[in-house]
C-alpha cells in the first residue's frame, strides 16, 4: 500500500518536472534527399564534371537547363518523398513540419552564427525592394570622418 502511494508520488513528480523544465522537448531535423530518376550515365558524366571543377578541372559545363516538366517531375517526386516520410513519423507519434525557404535561411544564420543572432538577428525581407545588391566603384564616402589636410584648409581661411 505505502509502496503504491509513493510510487504515484513520484510518477507523478517526474511529469510535473519533464512539463515545467521542458526537459523532454527536443527539436530534430530531418533532411530528405533527392535522387533523380534518369539515365546512369547522365548522372557519371555530371558528377565527375562537379568533381573535376572542385578539383582544378576545367569546367564542361557551365549550367545546367531543365526543361518545366522535368522540374515538376522531380517537385512532385521529392514532395511525395517529404510526405511519406512524414507520415511516418506521425505514426511515431512525432510531430513535424516542413520548414518553407524563410525558415531554412533562419535556421541556417541561426546555427552558422549563434553569437550574432542573439545580437543581429534577420530583418523582415518582404519589404525590402531592392532587386540586387552590387559592390560600388572607388572609395565609399565618409562624411563623418574628417582628415587632417581638410583640418589645416579650415584653419588657414
Amino acid at each position: 500500500m505505502l509502496l503504491n502511494v509513493l510510487t504515484d508520488d513520484y510518477i507523478d513528480f517526474i511529469d510535473t518536472l519533464s512539463q515545467e523544465a521542458n526537459i523532454m522537448d527536443k527539436t530534430f531535423y530531418v533532411i530528405v534527399p533527392y535522387w533523380p530518376h534518369g539515365d546512369i550515365n547522365t548522372i557519371k558524366r555530371s558528377s565527375k564534371s562537379l568533381f573535376s571543377t572542385i578539383f582544378g578541372g576545367t569546367p564542361q559545363q557551365k549550367s545546367i537547363v531543365i526543361d518545366h516538366a522535368t522540374y515538376e517531375k522531380a517537385k512532385d517526386e521529392i514532395k511525395n518523398h517529404v510526405d511519406s516520410v512524414m507520415s511516418g513519423l506521425f505514426q511515431l507519434g512525432i510531430k513535424c513540419v516542413q520548414l518553407n525557404t524563410r525558415e531554412l535561411g533562419e535556421l541556417y544564420y541561426n546555427f552558422y552564427n549563434p553569437d550574432t543572432a542573439v545580437r543581429e538577428p534577420l530583418g523582415d525581407f518582404e519589404s525590402i525592394t531592392a532587386m540586387y545588391v552590387r559592390k560600388g566603384e572607388g572609395e565609399a564616402p565618409k562624411p563623418h570622418l574628417v582628415r587632417e589636410q581638410d583640418k589645416e584648409k579650415e584653419g588657414q581661411s
